[in-house]
This record gives C-alpha cells, sequence and structure tokens, in this order.
C-alpha cells in the first residue's frame, strides 16, 4: 500500500461521516460550530492542531499529479493554510465563521462537498488494486532441483572417478598398444610363414634330388673299380 492510499484511507471515512451528519443533522452541527466559534482558545487549539496535520500530509504527499491524489495534497496546503490562519488571527477567524455559518444553506452546501470528497476518497482507497487482490492459487510448492540439474551434479560427481579410471587405463593401454606394435600383423605373419614353408620345401627337395644324384653315382664307382 502506498502513501496515497494509506491517508485516503484515514481522511476518506472522516468526511464521509461529517457529510452525511451535515446533511441529518444541519441545526446541530449550526449549534455545534457557534459554540466552538464563541471560544477563541479552542480556535486557537483547532489551529495547532490542523496546522500539525497539514505539515503531515505535505511532507508526506506533496505530489501535484493529474489524478486523485491531488485532492490529497490540496487538503494538506489547505490545512497547512487554515492552521496558520488560526494561530495568527483567531478573532478575524471567529467573525468570518460566524458570518459563514448564519447562512441558511451553509449546512447542506459544506455537507455536500464534504461528502463527495469523502465518497471519491474512501472509494480509491479501499478499491482493491491488481497487487492487492487476494489469489486463489496454491502457494508454491518449494522448489526441487530438476533433472537436468541433478544430471549435473551426478556428472560433476562422476568426473574425478572417470579421470582416476583414465589415468589407470592409460598405462594399459600403453602395454596393449606395445603388444600390438611387436606382435606381426595377421596377414603379413601368414605371407612370411607360407614364404619359409615354400623355401623349406624347396630345401628339402633339394636334399632329395642331391641324395639321389649320390645313390645313382655310387654304381657307377663301384663298378669302374671292379674293372
Amino acid at each position: 500500500m502506498n502513501t496515497s492510499r494509506y491517508i485516503a484511507r484515514l481522511i476518506g471515512p472522516l468526511f464521509l461521516v461529517m457529510g452525511f451528519g451535515m446533511l441529518i443533522e444541519g441545526d446541530t452541527v449550526r449549534a455545534l460550530s457557534q459554540e466552538f466559534l464563541s471560544n477563541i482558545s479552542l480556535i486557537y487549539l483547532a489551529g495547532m492542531l490542523t496546522l500539525v496535520a497539514g505539515l503531515a500530509i505535505v511532507n508526506a504527499h506533496n505530489l501535484w499529479v493529474a489524478n486523485w491524489r491531488i485532492i490529497i495534497t490540496i487538503l494538506g496546503w489547505l490545512s497547512v493554510i487554515g492552521g496558520v490562519i488560526r494561530l495568527l488571527v483567531p478573532g478575524k477567524v471567529q467573525a468570518l465563521g460566524a458570518g459563514m455559518i448564519s447562512h441558511p444553506h451553509a449546512m447542506i452546501i459544506g455537507g455536500v462537498v464534504i461528502l463527495v470528497l469523502g465518497a471519491i476518497l474512501t472509494w480509491t482507497g479501499y478499491e482493491l488494486t491488481g497487487d492487492e487482490k487476494p489469489s486463489r492459487k496454491a502457494a508454491p510448492k518449494p522448489k526441487t532441483a530438476s533433472a537436468a540439474a541433478k544430471r549435473k551434479l551426478s556428472r560433476a560427481a562422476a568426473r574425478p572417478k572417470a579421470t582416476k579410471a583414465a589415468a589407470k587405463r592409460k598405462p594399459a593401454a600403453k602395454r596393449k598398444s606395445s603388444r600390438a606394435a611387436a606382435k606381426p600383423k595377421p596377414r603379413r605373419a601368414a605371407a612370411k610363414s607360407r614364404t619359409r614353408a615354400a623355401a623349406s620345401r624347396s630345401t628339402a627337395k633339394r636334399k632329395v634330388s642331391r641324395k639321389r644324384a649320390r645313390q645313382a653315382r655310387k654304381p657307377r664307382t663301384t663298378a669302374r673299380k671292379r674293372r
């Protein structure tokens, strides 16, 4: 609630009651006003209270805007001026008030003006705005961590473990790579084995052919020796 609405809620109902009283019991209010103006000390006391109230309104709400809030500002400055006049020249206030009260339609005119001002201030002061309207929405549930946030936390917690596991795996991977480099590739190994097998076969054939040639030479040499 802002200052304008707070002051309007205080002044509005007061003016409404005063306006209705002046319209309903005009003669009684006129008699009370005459008794009040007959005592200068009461005028002086009323001047002090009015000045204090006007200064409070002006200091808290000195807004000159083109809406209903200007009514509060004008009432504050009128209270300041009225309080100063009552304190400085209470005798002239007494004479001026007596002349105004003696008019037959004074209570009706004053009651209508005060009633209209009170109705405007009461309506604007107690009107519920969009911010002040009670909402039927359920109370907001406490925010919980979303699934994405939980995943991020779990990933952040798993990162150190993953780095340790990766550090452990690095030497094993190096060993495997060295073993794989040391081992001949399967195709090359098969080709080498084939060449070796062919070479061994050719050497075996050569040996067999040499033995046969030697065996064939032996009978010839023996026949020559006999001759």
